[in-house]
């Protein structure tokens, strides 16, 4: 079953896995954000605010070694019927607008 959330549901449990695995790791937020290289103020904001940089989500999920979630992150579409599997290596060399 296809689940669906709003962006800010994902970011809401992108927040709550990220402090999450802190605590388990029992990290204070200031050394994990020396360990990830962003600044204390930056990660503040993600936690109240739910705003951070691609960049900075990356280097936090490195830093607690949540490699699996960037591996979701950057996992293509699977294949969904027949005609796709035909389709499959007939993909454009060139779009045209």
């Amino acid at each position: 079953m296809i689940e669906l959330s709003t962006p800010n549901e994902l970011i809401e449990q992108t927040v709550l896995l990220i402090e999450n695995s802190r605590k388990k790791q029992k990290l204070q937020q200031k050394e994990l954000v020396l360990k990830a290289n962003i600044p204390l103020p930056t990660y503040k904001d993600f936690l109240y605010k739910k705003r951070i940089s691609f960049e900075n989500l990356l280097k936090l999920l490195i830093a607690l070694r949540l490699f699996d979630n960037i591996a979701g992150l950057l996992k293509e579409q699977q294949v969904l019927s027949l005609n796709d599997i035909k389709n499959n290596n007939l993909l454009p060399k060139r779009i045209v607008k």
